[in-house]
């Protein structure tokens, strides 16, 4: 009877520990007030250090930290009157001779420090300028020391393979950026600052949505394909979204912009596809046009995450943010999306802290 009940124990102690994915989701709130904190001021300036007169900027970065470098470029041509583009790592050290342009200031982008591919496209830009900019979770890494300006994310520790506080970390610390390069300018930063100062909220908004997530990842995990459809800076969200689902579910899911998807790319629903559409303050319209021609046509188990209030739709599920502000609704969503990839990967019996042939890419 003892052997038995010490079993038991062992199997109900095992069943109650969180895992490191979810503990570092729910560990977001206190990573970005720690951030804010660090690098923003009670009056709202920002502390960091950049050039002056910045004009153009190059965003080199590799899986999740891709992502959120393409969302802040994103922001920043629409914001911030910057030229930005996004750059894979892994794409843009096999360049031979890289055109540096001194006038471009150089953001990279490692949770590590120690990604090879983002230190070798550091090592090649560093040889024609110094305006570079590093973004790590790690003091005294190697992409740390090769940079001159440099700017900590303090997330912590990140033991999960998947990227949860880390991409969020990153993506603060971009808009910061942002921000600081408004101020320089002396374009009108209230807003920003002011969604910055809300996003631990948006994060914890997100956490309110959890049953309704659950529902929607006991329809996902039957599924062995899945589409995720977002337009603008929502699409990089959108292309984090399915890495996430793949990394932990192993769920062939893929990004598409929203309207690219009906020149035939919507073919792929004559299969079994589930469809996720994120629908912002800008597309409305049209994004619902698409969303009724999914219903109308195919047999899509459908979840929405709206900015705006809608109603559910033939018992499909519908995440209503509703918020007027672009920051809020990236943070909110992409902490729906690393739950939903958390609880699609728990029904599917994964485990999400070392996916199958994945690690930590530093060498």
């Amino acid at each position: 009877m003892n052997i038995l009940k010490n079993i038991f124990n062992k199997l109900h102690l095992k069943s109650c520990l969180k895992t490191n994915m979810e503990t570092e989701i729910f560990e977001q709130p206190v990573v970005i007030d720690r951030v804010l904190k660090k690098y923003v001021s009670k009056k709202g300036s920002i502390n960091i250090e950049i050039p002056d007169n910045v004009h153009k900027i190059a965003l080199i970065a590799s899986g999740s930290s891709y992502h959120s470098a393409t969302i802040a470029a994103n922001y920043l041509r629409n914001n911030v009157h910057c030229e930005a583009q996004s750059y894979y790592a892994s794409e843009f050290s096999l360049v031979e001779n890289v055109d540096v342009d001194s006038d471009t200031l150089y953001i990279f982008i490692s949770q590590s420090g120690e990604t090879f591919d983002t230190n070798k496209s550091l090592e090649k830009v560093s040889k024609k300028t110094n305006k570079t900019i590093g973004i790590t979770n790690t003091k005294d890494s190697t992409l740390y020391k090769g940079v001159k300006y440099k700017i900590l994310t303090y997330a912590g520790e990140e033991q999960s393979i998947a990227s949860t506080k880390s991409m969020s970390a990153q993506l603060f610390c971009l808009f910061l950026i942002a921000a600081k390069i408004m101020q320089q300018k002396e374009i009108p930063s209230d807003k920003i600052i002011y969604e910055l100062q809300n996003v631990k909220n948006s994060i914890k908004k997100a956490f309110n949505y959890r049953e309704l997530i659950k529902d929607y990842s006991k329809k996902l995990y039957n599924y062995e394909n899945a589409a995720i459809l977002a337009s603008g800076m929502f699409y990089p969200l959108a292309k984090e979204g399915a890495l996430k689902i793949k990394e932990t579910s192993y769920i062939n899911t893929t990004a598409y912009p929203t309207g690219e998807f009906l020149h035939g790319h919507i073919a792929i629903l004559n299969k079994r596809c589930a469809v996720i559409s994120i629908i912002n303050n800008y597309n409305i319209d049209f994004t619902q046009n698409v969303i009724e021609k999914i219903r109308n046509n195919y047999k899509s188990d459908l979840l929405i995450i709206s900015a705006i209030p809608v109603k559910n739709i033939d018992n499909n599920i519908v995440i209503s943010v509703n918020t007027m502000f672009d920051i809020d609704f990236i943070f909110t969503t992409l902490v729906i999306m690393q739950l939903l990839a958390y609880e699609t990967a728990f029904l599917l019996n994964r485990n999400v802290d070392k996916p199958l042939g994945l690690s930590k890419v530093v060498k």
